[in-house]
């Protein structure tokens, strides 16, 4: 990615976050950054160019953040656990994408909606492929395979909308107190699929967690 490219993207991701995807034009952006509109254009010549660019940005920063997370130590519940911390502190970045009008925003920008549409796909088949190794290591009954593809969906709507939520009924709360509070829902889903030795390994990590 190009430097111009690059402080495109990170100038209009901060004016996003503060104001608003509405609420900011590509004049702002270009203004923001001191270069000509003309300059921004060629590298984004819509404001949705630069959407559908922070859209696959944040997938990649997930998949990065992910990759980085690296400890071959841990079983697969408490990397698993890791992991979605990761991806929900990840997702903080992006706040302006996943925040308040999250669905009106990316049904208004078709490359962005096939984009996390055939990401979804991606993340159920590595879902599966987890609860399978959670049952392999004897920390899940062998129903949390046979239901995976239901359990996911339920988790799909949790990961993408849970920001929604807070704004809501928690609006209080920082976002690391956010973090964890959507951490504590995410396992509570986990729990009743999982075996002595997965509840062992998992509670004593939930307890830990303020919002519990």
């Amino acid at each position: 990615m190009s430097n111009r490219r690059a402080d495109i993207l990170e100038t209009a991701l901060e004016l996003f976050n503060e104001k608003g995807i509405d609420g900011v034009t590509t004049r702002d952006i270009a203004k923001k950054i001191k270069i000509s509109l003309g300059n921004l254009t060629y590298y984004f010549p819509a404001k949705s160019d630069i959407v559908y660019a922070l859209v696959e940005e944040w997938g990649k920063a997930v998949d990065k953040a992910l990759s980085d997370h690296t400890d071959t130590n841990m079983n697969a519940l408490t990397d698993y656990f890791y992991q979605v911390k990761i991806v929900f502190e990840t997702q903080l970045k992006y706040k302006c994408i996943l925040q308040k009008r999250y669905g009106e925003i990316i049904n208004s920008f078709p490359e962005a909606q096939k984009y996390l549409s055939d990401f979804l796909k991606i993340r159920f088949d590595s879902w599966e492929q987890l609860n399978k190794q959670l049952v392999n290591e004897e920390l899940a009954r062998k129903e949390l395979v046979t239901e995976s593809h239901a359990l996911s969906a339920m988790l799909n709507i949790l990961v993408i909308f849970w920001q929604q939520e807070f704004l809501i009924y928690f609006p209080e709360l920082t976002d690391a107190q956010k973090v964890e509070r959507a951490l504590a829902i995410t396992f509570q889903a986990y729990k009743p699929y999982l075996t002595k030795k997965g509840i062992d390994i998992l509670e004593p990590i939930l307890v830990k967690i303020d919002h519990y």
